[in-house]
C-alpha cells in the first residue's frame, strides 16, 4: 500500500521530497514558499498518516505526453552521408514480382534504408521507416505492468511494426531528467540508447512505442537502422503475432529487479 500524509490546510497544498539533494533543500528553505511551507508544518503540528486504496493506485492514468511521428533533437545532430558508407545495392525487379529489395538486398541486410545511390528505384521495398506503414496497434491496461500495447492486426514475422521516436537528447540532459523523475517520484522511464552519447527519450514526446513492455520471451525486437544517414530504431516482429497479442521486446537490462524478473515469467 502506498502511504500518504494529509494536512487540514485550506487552499494551499505544497508536496516535498525529503529525499532531495542538500544544495536543492537549502535553496528551498531559503525561497519564499519554503518559508512559508516550514511556518505552515509547525502550525499543523503532527500530521495524519493515511493509506491510499489499491483501487487508486491502480486507477492512476498514463502519463501524457504530446504525439509525435519523427524524432526531435534537443542535441547536435549527426548525420552522415550514406554514400560515405559506401552501402549500395543492386536490386532489379524479377518476372512477377511488385516490388525489389526484399530480404535479399545487400542495404537491408545492414540495416540500412536504401538510397538514392542504389539502382532499385520507385519499385524499392527497403524504404525509410517514415515511409513504411505503421501496424494497428491499441493502448490497453494490463494486469501487472500498467499500461501496455495490443497488436490489433495479425503481423508476419519481420515486419515493420512501429518507429520508436522521442525526443534525442544527450548524455548530460538525460542525467538531469533522470534525478528530476527521482525527485518526482516518477518510476516510469522510457530511455533507448542510440549510441554513447544520444539517447531517445519519450518520457514527453513520443509514439504508442513508449507503451510496449518487457518481456523475457518477446515477440519483437529493436533494430538500429541508418536512414538516410541518421541513426534510428526500429520495431520488428520477430515472430508471428495474432490481433490481440501484447506487444513485447527484451530492454535487455543489466541487472532486473526481482519483481521484474517475477513478472516476466507471468502474463502480462
Amino acid at each position: 500500500m502506498l502511504k500518504a500524509t494529509i494536512f487540514s490546510v485550506p487552499v494551499m497544498c505544497v508536496v516535498w521530497n525529503s529525499e532531495v539533494m542538500p544544495a536543492t533543500k537549502k535553496n528551498f528553505d531559503n525561497s519564499h514558499i519554503g518559508l512559508t511551507f516550514n511556518k505552515l508544518l509547525k502550525e499543523i503540528g503532527n500530521p495524519v498518516e493515511f493509506e491510499l486504496p489499491d483501487w487508486f493506485i491502480k486507477c492512476k492514468p498514463p502519463m501524457p505526453y504530446t504525439f509525435i511521428k519523427r524524432n526531435i533533437y534537443l542535441t547536435k545532430k549527426i548525420k552522415r552521408r550514406i554514400e560515405d558508407d559506401g552501402i549500395f545495392c543492386s536490386c532489379s525487379s524479377s518476372p512477377g514480382s511488385s516490388g525489389v529489395c526484399d530480404r535479399d538486398c545487400h542495404c537491408g541486410m545492414l540495416l540500412s534504408s536504401c538510397s538514392s545511390g542504389c539502382k532499385c528505384g520507385n519499385s524499392c521495398l527497403n524504404m525509410a521507416f517514415h515511409h513504411r506503414p505503421v501496424k494497428k496497434m491499441k493502448l490497453v491496461k494490463t494486469k501487472k505492468c500498467g499500461s501496455g500495447i495490443v497488436a490489433d492486426e495479425d503481423i508476419k514475422r519481420g515486419e515493420f511494426v512501429i518507429e520508436y521516436v522521442g525526443e534525442v537528447i544527450d548524455d548530460k540532459t538525460c542525467e538531469e531528467r533522470l534525478w528530476k523523475m527521482k525527485h518526482c517520484g516518477e518510476t516510469n522511464f522510457y530511455l533507448c540508447e542510440i549510441n554513447c552519447d544520444m539517447v531517445i527519450d519519450a518520457m514527453y514526446k513520443g509514439n504508442k512505442s513508449r507503451y510496449i513492455n518487457h518481456s523475457c520471451c518477446p515477440n519483437t525486437e529493436m533494430q538500429k537502422w541508418i536512414i538516410d544517414g541518421e541513426t534510428r530504431i526500429g520495431i520488428f516482429a520477430t515472430r508471428d503475432i495474432k490481433k490481440g497479442e501484447n506487444l513485447t521486446y527484451d530492454y535487455q537490462y543489466e541487472h532486473l529487479h526481482y519483481s521484474l524478473i517475477s513478472y516476466c515469467r507471468h502474463s502480462i
